[in-house]
């Protein structure tokens, strides 16, 4: 799952093609910037190193939508799962993130854009970080990298509680 959008995927399309892998290329049936970003992260390892490899492409597209001091926005709300563990990210580059939620119910992690009913204990992922769900483990919040680009400093998350829906 993606939601978000690449800076100006015209201009940008052929650049993102690059980061995959000639190996993975012929899987490219889409045209859609979530097929090549999806491609480039199974190039970079997403099956062995989730987090990273998401790191790693974040940072290449960074490097692109800020090329030629065009600093265009980039969002990238993701979910990957394998069966057993899920990983999602929350990101963006000259823009605001979308929202990205989760709630632990028992065994089970519920992760949304927004929460869909009035339970109090769903958990807003900051900005700039992934949940990180693994089997019979509780969630954890890494952060992601903030590109070159940036010139604060990234401050430690602060998890926020939704205590109650109207």
């Amino acid at each position: 799952m993606h939601n978000g959008f690449i800076g100006s995927w015209n201009r940008l399309r052929r650049k993102v093609e690059n980061v995959i892998p000639d190996a993975l290329y012929p899987s490219r049936v889409g045209t859609t910037d979530s097929e090549a970003v999806f491609l480039a992260m199974m190039g970079a390892g997403v099956e062995r190193e989730p987090v990273e490899a998401v790191r790693r492409v974040l940072l290449s597209l960074c490097e692109l939508v800020n090329e030629d001091a065009h600093r265009e926005r980039t969002r990238f709300t993701a979910a990957l799962a394998n069966g057993h563990d899920l990983f999602a990210f929350r990101f963006a580059e000259n823009d605001n993130a979308n929202t990205l939620y989760f709630r632990e119910d028992g065994e089970r992690l519920l992760v949304a854009s927004e929460p869909f009913d009035k339970e109090p204990d769903w958990t807003e992922v900051p900005p700039n970080h992934a949940l990180v769900g693994l089997a019979s483990r509780s969630a954890e919040i890494v952060p992601l990298p903030e590109s070159s680009s940036h010139e604060r400093k990234q401050e430690p998350a602060r998890l926020q509680r939704v205590v109650a829906r109207v």
